[in-house]
This record gives C-alpha cells, sequence and structure tokens, in this order.
C-alpha cells in the first residue's frame, strides 16, 4: 500500500492565512479594549483619591478651597487666578495649548496645597506613583495617558461680579461661569471637579453659551472625558 503526501492548496494556505488574520486582529481588538478600560479604571482611581483629599482638606480647614476666578470678590485664595480662562466670550472657546496650560498650573497648585496637611497627604500617598509627576515647578497628578489631571472650580457669585447679565450660569448655583466651565462644563452645588482629557488628551469645547457656534469635531473631543462627577450643561451642548 503506498501512502502518499498530500500537501496544501495555494487556496488551502490562503484560506489559513486569512482565518490567522482575523482572529489577530480579533485578539488585538480585545486586547486594546482590555487595556483602554484599565487606563480609565486606573485614571478614575486616581480622580477618586484626588477628591477624596480635597474632601478631606476642607474637612480640616473647615472651608470650600477657593480660587481667584471669574467674579471672586478681592481676598487671599488658595489658588490664584491662571490669568488665562475668563469670561466666556461670544463665538470665543479656549485653545487645546490654553486649556493645558491652565490645568497644568492648577494640578500643580492643588498638589502644593494638599500635602501640606496631614490627612490629605496621606490620601495622595495611595496614588500609583506612575500618576505622580515630579518637575522642575513641582508635582502634579496625571492621568494614565500621561496628561494633567485638571481642575474646574465655580466661579464668585451673581451678585459680587457685577456681571449677572453677562455670564449667568444656568446650572443653578447662582455662580458666573468662566471659559473653564463652558468649555468643559458648570460645576454643581458650588462643588469643584477634577477632569482628565481622556484617551485622546483633547478637552474639547463644548460652547454652553453659545451652542448653535460649536465645532462639532472639537465638541465631540470631550465626550472620553474622566470627571470626578459629572458636571451641569446645557441641554444643547450635550
Amino acid at each position: 500500500m503506498i501512502i502518499r503526501n498530500r500537501a496544501f492548496t495555494l487556496i488551502e494556505m490562503m484560506i489559513v492565512i486569512a482565518i490567522i488574520v482575523v482572529l489577530a486582529g480579533l485578539t488585538l481588538g480585545i486586547s486594546n479594549k482590555v487595556l483602554r478600560g484599565s487606563e480609565i479604571r486606573k485614571t478614575k482611581d486616581a480622580i477618586t483619591l484626588l477628591d477624596t483629599a480635597i474632601s478631606e482638606w476642607e474637612t480640616e480647614m473647615g472651608r470650600s478651597m477657593t480660587f481667584a476666578s471669574v467674579g471672586a470678590v478681592d481676598g487671599t485664595y488658595d489658588i490664584e487666578n491662571d490669568g488665562i480662562l475668563g469670561i466666556p466670550a461670544f463665538n470665543a472657546s479656549v485653545s487645546q495649548s490654553e486649556m493645558t496650560e491652565a490645568m497644568d498650573y492648577r494640578a500643580e497648585e492643588l498638589w502644593k496645597i494638599l500635602i501640606e496637611l496631614e490627612a490629605s497627604k496621606n490620601i495622595l500617598a495611595k496614588i500609583h506613583p506612575d500618576l505622580i509627576e515630579e518637575e522642575i515647578h513641582g508635582a502634579r497628578v496625571i492621568d494614565a495617558w500621561g496628561f494633567p489631571i485638571g481642575i474646574v472650580f465655580p466661579c464668585g457669585n451673581f451678585e459680587d461680579s457685577g456681571l449677572i447679565t453677562l455670564a449667568q450660569d444656568a446650572s443653578g448655583d447662582l455662580t458666573v461661569r468662566d471659559q473653564a466651565e463652558d468649555g468643559l462644563g458648570s460645576c454643581l452645588n458650588k462643588r469643584a471637579y477634577l477632569v482628565s482629557a481622556g484617551p485622546d488628551g483633547l478637552w474639547g469645547y463644548r460652547y454652553q453659551a453659545n451652542p448653535y457656534s460649536r465645532d462639532d469635531e472639537t465638541w465631540s473631543a470631550t465626550l472620553d472625558n474622566v470627571t470626578s462627577y459629572e458636571p451641569f450643561l446645557v441641554e444643547d451642548a450635550r
């Protein structure tokens, strides 16, 4: 009895290669999805700890953290105004670089404040070391993609600002909305919130004041942002 070795035909080899390519693509897609989910969880954990540290600081100090923002009355503030984000002007927005510069400044100033108090410093120590970035100007907390975790503060009260008709904030907390809130969402109940630009590293801009003049591509960049709580957005800016 003669046994013959049968080789694969060209078509059979092509089918096998195609199956391998499909399986490799599926595996890569699943791996990327798992990695993205892990990065988001890591960022959310850092944001939760940072938010807890702020709450601990405020409890110890017996007051809210203050920011020298639009409408704020004269005085000494925990974080001075970054000098970039003012009142939203008609048909104007904050550029990616401007928002990053402002959030860099706020992240570094926030770190300086929190480490001065033992209780909040102990909470910061629980943040994954990979998400604490040391720079010449000081340290800051970053997200899993290497971008600063910024903070959006509620601005000053309407009655103190003299700008009631110019910058009313529909969130209902009776504060003025600056360009950070206009672009990233308004604070609720005068409670600051933390924000990461997300995997794409783009803050985006939601044009709360002028939803019909927004750039949809820029606006969509906000959709992957990670926040400590969902900020207020006017319905048309969603």
